[in-house]
């Protein structure tokens, strides 16, 4: 498991635990105040899981109470996912914060053109309508959403251990 860590760039594994093992290793890591993520599939998993700032569990063949306890669920339980799954959530951060500006600023600028006697409530109400459309489609844009891999291929390496190794091309 060390090596799946060195090659995806994760640089404090634990592998092999027994579950109160996990549980203190992630209260350890935890108090340290840097994120913790955890990943599981079993029963054995859940209170790490619980207990981390991100617990991901493998859905497909994991225990419900493992896919229960988690925050995120992998269906198909593919660990080649990850590097998708965290690509998808900083494209959607940068998405929320969009939206939130973008609502925000036109929202002001609505209310300040509505003191001034420029909007009437009607126009108002439809510039905020309009405005919760768009928030709406562009979040919808995120369904469509792919990962790119600009200079970079991902293979897939198949063994004892399932991860991605970077290849520069």
């Amino acid at each position: 498991m060390g090596r799946t860590g060195e090659i995806i760039g994760i640089w404090h594994v634990k592998a092999s635990c027994l579950p109160e093992t996990k549980l203190a290793a992630v209260r350890q890591m935890e108090k340290s105040s840097l994120p913790v993520c955890m990943i599981g599939d079993g029963i054995n998993d859940a209170p790490a899981l619980k207990a981390a700032r991100v617990g991901i569990a493998m859905g497909g063949v994991g225990s419900d109470i493992a896919v229960d306890a988690a925050d995120i669920v992998l269906v198909d339980d593919e660990v080649k996912e990850l590097p998708h799954l965290f690509a998808l959530s900083k494209h959607m951060m940068k998405t929320i914060r969009y939206n939130l500006t973008f609502s925000m600023g036109l929202n002001f600028t609505a209310i300040v053109l509505a003191m001034t006697g420029i909007l009437n409530p009607v126009t108002g109400a439809l510039v905020h309508n309009a405005g919760s459309v768009f928030v709406i489609l562009n979040s919808a844009l995120l369904l469509k959403w792919k990962m790119r891999y600009n200079d970079k291929e991902v293979n897939i390496v198949h063994g004892d251990e399932a991860v991605y190794e970077k290849v520069h091309g």
